[in-house]
């Protein structure tokens, strides 16, 4: 058998080996030249930074040398990114039969629809819909608590063979809001890259800045994530609909081509408008708006969105204790961060659902809830949540300041708590 040739190194890569040879110290002062803000570069994360700095060092190459129109024609900029992230199919993901808008295979199983292309002239927004299981995923740390990218292949890996074939990144159970913008940046491309032909990537992109918000938006379109998230920002709150509104539609045109999904948590935001009403305000001003991340408990206003305009809006919902009743209701996909180890147990009452086996489905949720009592003894949501990921073989590593890992004794007693209930059996 003839030897494999060796890829030929990119543009970047090339940057990346001559910059490999810089000290931390000299890494960190080239990135703050550049206008970043980088934490503490050490070995354990001393590649991460390189990466940034050679992309950083390439995009202010190209912007040097490219006419004035072309640097500001979107085409042109994925066209560029495509080179390091090639574009992948969003995936379909059957579900409730009486939700469906698109025909579906009879079976709860993923299937690949046509690759998507670069974004037209005309700034076309791609059709995307997350169906089935999204797992809010934990963004893996270092021990010392520098961002690990290393693991999320892994990660990815582990989501796939339980089913669970979409993931939300840089949400609440990522500690997205505790990143840089840089880090988002690279966790996002990480997952994009490592998803490629078998998952959907939603990126996160809200931040407290708008003008972040907007550049992680207009970045995650550029590596070819399926949608984003928008969270609200939670301390300047928007005061009424029309303010959240005109906040988004800044995020719409920083990202004309690429879904959007409003993420609607009160409990965690303060931000707590009716979204039937939210929905009716948004819907000829936001054109990239594809639906809901719904992650609230009343169901009433669920029920609501669902069937507005139609049923024009995917409204995704983020309670996993209680999905049965939004199944009920036309769920047609949900997000949770509880899929990440129980993604086995969540397929089973989709599929019992789907044939109608409601006795099963309700035995599922009632694990589920067992399970979510459980979780919820220990507080963190993050941490507890990475702490069950290490018990099921995954260590995805410790929370970000300002939460804080379990103890030995509390990751002892979870551990009884799940075990009581079964959880090591039909998780």
């Amino acid at each position: 058998m003839p030897p494999r040739k060796r890829k030929a190194p990119t543009e970047e890569t090339k940057i990346e080996d001559e910059f490999q040879v810089l000290s931390c110290e000299d890494i960190r002062k080239e990135l703050q030249s550049l206008g970043e803000n980088p934490g503490p570069i050490d070995a354990s994360n001393k590649d991460i930074y390189v990466r940034l700095l050679a992309r950083k060092k390439l995009k202010t190459v190209d912007t040097d040398e490219q006419p004035r129109d072309v640097q500001h024609d979107l085409h042109a900029k994925s066209a560029a990114v495509a080179q390091l992230a090639s574009p992948r199919p969003p995936l379909r993901h059957s579900l409730a039969p009486e939700a469906k808008r698109v025909p579906m295979p009879p079976k709860v199983k993923p299937t690949l629809a046509v690759p998507s292309t670069p974004p037209s002239s005309a700034q076309t927004v791609l059709y995307f819909e997350a169906r089935g299981l999204t797992a809010a995923t934990f963004t893996p740390f270092t021990d010392s608590g520098e961002v690990n990218l290393l693991m999320i292949r892994q990660y990815a890996d582990y989501l796939c063979q339980r089913g669970v074939l979409n993931v939300f990144v840089n949400g609440t159970a990522g500690e997205g809001l505790t990143l840089t913008v840089s880090e988002r940046k690279l966790v996002a491309e990480e997952w994009v890259k490592v998803a490629a032909g078998r998952m959907t990537v939603i990126v996160q992109v809200g931040c407290e800045s708008l003008k972040d918000s907007c550049t992680l938006a207009e970045h995650a379109q550029e590596i070819g994530a399926n949608a984003i998230g928008v969270l609200p920002s939670s301390y300047h709150k928007a005061p009424s609909i029309v303010h959240l509104v005109t906040c988004l539609e800044k995020v719409c045109e920083a990202a004309p081509s690429i879904p959007l999904y409003y993420y609607h948590i009160p409990a965690r935001t303060g931000v707590n408008f009716l979204m039937e009403d939210f929905l009716d305000a948004a819907q000829d001003r936001l054109p990239t708006l594809r639906g809901l991340k719904y992650s609230s408990p009343v169901l009433f206003d669920y029920g609501r969105c669902v069937i507005h305009s139609g049923g024009r809006y995917q409204i995704l919902y983020g309670c996993d204790e209680q999905l049965i009743g939004a199944l009920t209701l036309g769920c047609t996909g949900a997000i949770g961060s509880t899929y990440n180890f129980a993604g086995k147990l969540y397929n089973r009452l989709l599929a019992a659902f789907q044939k109608g086996d409601l006795e099963t489905a309700k035995l599922e949720q009632r694990r589920s809830q067992a399970m979510v009592k459980a979780h919820n003894k220990y507080g963190d949501p993050s941490s507890v949540g990475k702490a069950i990921m290490k018990l099921q073989g995954l260590d995805v590593g410790p929370p970000r300041l300002p939460a804080l890992p379990l103890s030995v004794e509390n990751v002892k007693s979870l551990e009884k708590d799940l075990r009581d209930i079964g959880f090591f059996d039909w998780a």
